[in-house]
């Protein structure tokens, strides 16, 4: 069975996040319901995709990934089942818990990227911890790879706000798609393959917010998963395609969204 190539492949080892980041494009800012992935279960989707598919990136996210107490062990077995571009993606609040990391990511070529999320000052006081933490790891381990990506510049509207709840847009599929900033980010989620985040993590926003009433949401709901029993030329077709149906429901331009504070949560906006 061939290997298909794909830009990348995200995985999820939390679903809830320490920050509240509004219009995240993984509800994380919701506090999603949801177990983290056990090693255990890790280990059997890896298996079901790893002979499959040969991502050039291999993301280790959430929500905030070192949530999951068993993070070291996560990063290890991705390393053995993923010979890509392995990198583990956090906000980088509880890296001081972990200090056997840097040591790992070097053994495992892992790249460490930490996304700031805005300029409140409370916020950027406590970020600036993360930073200096940061910059003694590249002192003490110079073949680190870590970046410090600054993600509340690129930041934006993802759904609508109606009566305090997420709405849908009514887009023209290929023009949301055009400005779509996830249209790389596949999903591998309950053993399946989703286009992306938004797609793979709205059951979750559907039963935290009660959405199940709300029609507008639909094409959501119809959404199929590409699962581990499709074909070779399904799972080309799935990861060609580029508009969907689906895409109708997100935003066609890209509006820029500057979010409150991420240590406080709020009504959304």
């Amino acid at each position: 069975m061939q290997r298909h190539n794909l830009p990348a492949l995200e995985y999820h080892l939390a679903h809830g996040c320490n920050l509240s980041c509004q219009q995240c494009s993984h509800y994380s800012d919701h506090h999603l319901p949801g177990a983290m992935p056990t090693i255990e279960q890790a280990d059997a989707d890896y298996q079901k995709w790893s002979h499959r598919l040969k991502p050039t990136r291999f993301a280790l996210l959430g929500g905030e990934p070192l949530l999951n107490p068993a993070i070291l062990e996560h990063i290890k077995l991705a390393r053995q089942h993923w010979d890509s571009d392995l990198m583990l993606v956090t906000n980088g609040f509880f890296l001081h818990r972990f200090p056997e990391l840097p040591k790992l990511l070097i053994e495992t070529n892992c790249r460490l990227e930490v996304s700031q999320h805005g300029m409140h000052d409370e916020y950027v006081k406590r970020f600036r911890e993360v930073k200096h933490l940061v910059w003694r790891w590249r002192e003490q381990f110079p073949s680190i790879r870590i970046k410090i990506r600054q993600s509340h510049r690129g930041w934006m509207r993802q759904y609508r706000v109606e009566g305090g709840k997420p709405m849908p847009f009514a887009s023209r599929p290929n023009a949301a798609f055009k400005v779509c900033m996830q249209k790389t980010c596949t999903q591998l989620h309950e053993s399946k393959l989703w286009k992306c985040p938004a797609l793979a993590y709205f059951a979750k926003l559907e039963s935290k917010l009660r959405l199940q009433d709300l029609p507008q949401w639909q094409l959501f709901r119809d959404y199929q998963a590409c699962s581990e029993n499709a074909t070779d030329e399904e799972l080309q077709t799935f990861i060609e395609t580029k508009s969907i149906p689906q895409c109708r429901l997100c935003p066609s331009k890209r509006t820029a969204f500057f979010h409150p504070d991420p240590l406080q949560r709020s009504a959304l906006q």
